[in-house]
């Protein structure tokens, strides 16, 4: 983590809390802090440049979302989020399935160039990218999410895919896999294209339902918190 600065694009000053909030937010995404791990807020306030106060304020925030939780002795603890994945892609793909369905009626041509452009690229990409991978995937599932143009969709989704989608997902997949997988967004993406909701429906709940069973099969499975697309 970065010491923390107080000015954002626009010049405007950002109040310290919320870039503590992302900072911390992504450490624990990336398991940079173990499943756990008492947080010390005297620490925490020294790495990120901050006083307690601020630090407190984006704690209590990350406890709303679930990633840390009251110590039994006072302050914070690190989730272990291993409890909730399976639960998490099992939403994700009520989500995004019916995110696809809206997606088929109200795509543009413009959003399916988008698609087009992201598979095709997809294809050329090595294995061993795993950083330009999750970029492109993770481009895939928002371009399709953004062609909902539902608000409650987009930010159901933009929660639950910050705690899967991360580079280190992408060591989940075999070529094989990794192939089968940009097939599986060739077909949503000819299912939008085509406006066909129900097929589009159904492809991406079997598309993300696999990449659980994916995880399930691995002999770690329990010792890791994330998934691959």
């Amino acid at each position: 983590m970065q010491p923390i600065t107080d000015a954002v694009g626009n010049g405007r000053p950002e109040p310290a809390w919320r870039n503590a909030y992302r900072q911390l937010r992504m450490a624990i995404i990336n398991r940079e802090f173990a499943p756990r791990l008492r947080l010390i807020e005297t620490d925490l306030a020294q790495t990120l440049g901050i006083s307690r106060t601020p630090l407190r304020e984006a704690l209590a925030r990350l406890e709303v979302d679930g990633l840390v939780t009251t110590a039994k002795s006072g302050g914070y603890a690190v989730s272990d989020m291993r409890e909730d994945l399976f639960d998490a892609y099992d939403l994700r793909a009520a989500i995004e399935g019916y995110g696809a369905r809206l997606a088929a009626e109200r795509v543009t041509d413009g959003e399916i160039k988008r698609l087009r452009e992201n598979v095709a690229i997809s294809q050329r990409v090595a294995l061993s990218d795993r950083h330009q991978r999750a970029q492109l995937n993770i481009e895939f599932h928002e371009i399709v999410v953004s062609a909902t143009r539902s608000p409650k969709i987009i930010h159901s989704f933009t929660n639950i895919r910050d705690l899967i989608l991360t580079d280190e997902d992408m060591t989940l997949h075999s070529e094989e896999a990794h192939q089968r997988f940009i097939r599986e967004h060739d077909l949503i993406a000819s299912a939008i294209e085509m406006r066909d909701g129900d097929i589009a429906d159904r492809l991406m709940r079997k598309h993300l339902l696999s990449a659980r069973d994916l995880l399930l099969q691995r002999p770690d499975a329990d010792n890791t918190n994330s998934g691959e697309y």
